[in-house]
């Protein structure tokens, strides 16, 4: 027996000896022969207490003791593969789902961009209630944000009332921004270290992860059909040609589908007779026009929801939601709620879709916002990288062609050109060893002639 088990079997003993012992009453002390009966009784009592009192502190450390004993490793094992790791600064996927809990409009409001829910969720803040966010990692911190509404003197009040008003509001974003971290208790690890600030940048920089994705939003769009707004009322940028990003799109985008099968092994199906055949693959469909509505959404990182019936489209950067029905017509003909859909204007102000500096995750003040390129610009600039590409390898390739053509039409036949060139090749060489033995000044040896009439 371990040295370990063996103390904590002392302190149980020692624990339940203390509890057996009897309390000091003013009645005179009995027998000694009665004595050891009476105690015993009562221990037996006092076990039975202990078995049934719940609250005891000392108990609840015994029994946390064996069961340590019986099961020393099971329970910590199964809890620590199950839960996951609160502290994972690094984790993009995380850093959304705590993001993603400020998505309610009926407990966040918009904050500053100092205390706003990027800032909370960088810091390990998920927002639990009303205007209430807690740390993700259990620290037991919590804060109510809070600010007062912003005046204006168009509403009705002084010049003196406001600028008031944008005093205190201004004090209590300083404060807010210090309780990111103090808010948190002294051990706890997001108090020292938040997310990096290019936690929110997207998987753009890559021009076929960008396409990619691009098109795996769109033929989740497209397949909305009349749910979709008309093209006429959707809305991108100036700086945009939506019809040029069109032109240059892949030869396959819209071909996400691929047959499950090749030529080479193409499967094969029973017959009624029990005989297996080939099964033929099936024609190709012809090429669908571009829906607009579809792309443009796309385009700027619009996808479907969960619930695809439900009408609405999502961002997964800043979980925006659109309910599309607004920019439809309603069933009695009277005209949409919004007579125009602003792809781009709909996204949160911080959404790296169509924020710079969110993208490019810098926030220096010696940085130039406006040259900061946001996620819709940096794909934009990936298509024509792609078609770039793209040119370059079929003007290539029609340049080899026509070569090749060219050649076998004018020139000699293969087998022809080969000879001519080796024999050229072994005359250059054969010429390069007579130049080298008249540098070494080499003789070539004499042959002796023993034809007749020759005397030695």
């Amino acid at each position: 027996m371990s040295y370990a088990l063996e103390t904590k079997k002392r302190k149980f003993h020692r624990i339940l000896d203390s509890l057996s012992k009897p309390s000091q009453s003013p009645e005179p002390s009995k027998s000694a022969a009665t004595a050891p009966a009476t105690r015993e009784r009562m221990a037996n009592l006092s076990i039975k207490k202990v078995r049934l009192s719940d609250g005891d502190d000392e108990l609840s450390s015994v029994r946390n003791s064996i069961l340590k004993i019986n099961r020393p490793d099971s329970r910590v094992v199964s809890t620590s593969s199950t839960s996951r790791p609160s502290f994972v600064p690094w984790d993009r996927e995380r850093f959304l789902e705590r993001l993603e809990t400020f998505r309610r409009v009926d407990r966040w409001s918009p904050k500053p961009s100092g205390v706003n829910e990027v800032a909370w969720a960088k810091r390990g803040w998920i927002c639990t209630d009303v205007s209430r966010v807690t740390c993700v990692g259990g620290c037991g911190g919590s804060v109510v944000v809070k600010l007062p509404d912003e005046l204006d003197e168009l509403d009705g009040y002084d010049a003196e009332k406001v600028q008031e008003r944008k005093e205190v509001r201004a004090k209590l974003v300083e404060e807010y921004a210090r309780l990111l971290t103090e808010g948190h208790v002294e051990n706890c690890p997001w108090k020292t270290r938040g997310c990096d600030a290019t936690i929110h940048r997207l998987p753009v920089a890559n021009p076929d992860t960008a396409i990619t994705g691009l098109q795996k939003r769109y033929m989740n769009l497209v397949k909305m059909g009349d749910k979709l707004p008309a093209n006429d009322i959707t809305r991108t940028p100036e700086s945009l040609d939506l019809e040029e990003m069109i032109k240059i799109l892949p030869p396959d985008f819209q071909n996400q589908e691929q047959l499950p099968f090749s030529r080479e092994s193409e499967r094969t199906r029973p017959t009624a007779e029990g005989e297996e055949t080939q099964e033929q693959p099936q024609p190709e469909q012809p090429e669908q026009p571009i829906n607009q509505t579809a792309f443009a959404l796309a385009f700027f990182g619009w996808d479907t929801t969960l619930d695809e019936a439900a009408g609405l489209a999502g961002c997964r950067a800043c979980f925006r939601r659109l309910g599309l029905w607004m920019y439809k017509p309603k069933e009695n003909g009277a005209a949409p709620v919004y007579d125009a859909l602003e792809v781009a204007n709909e996204h949160m102000e911080y959404c790296p879709w169509v924020n710079g500096q969110a993208q490019s995750g810098t926030g220096k003040a010696l940085d130039k916002h406006h040259e900061l390129r946001s996620g819709w610009e940096l794909l934009a600039q990936g298509l024509k990288v792609k078609h770039r590409r793209r040119m370059r390898m079929s003007m290539s390739r029609e340049t080899s062609r026509a070569v090749s053509e060219v050649s076998s039409q004018d020139g000699p036949v293969p087998s022809e050109v080969d000879s001519e060139s080796k024999k050229a090749s072994d005359r250059e060489w054969f010429a390069k060893i007579r130049r080298m033995r008249q540098m070494l000044h080499v003789k070539s040896p004499k042959r002796k002639s023993t034809g007749p009439g020759v005397s030695g």
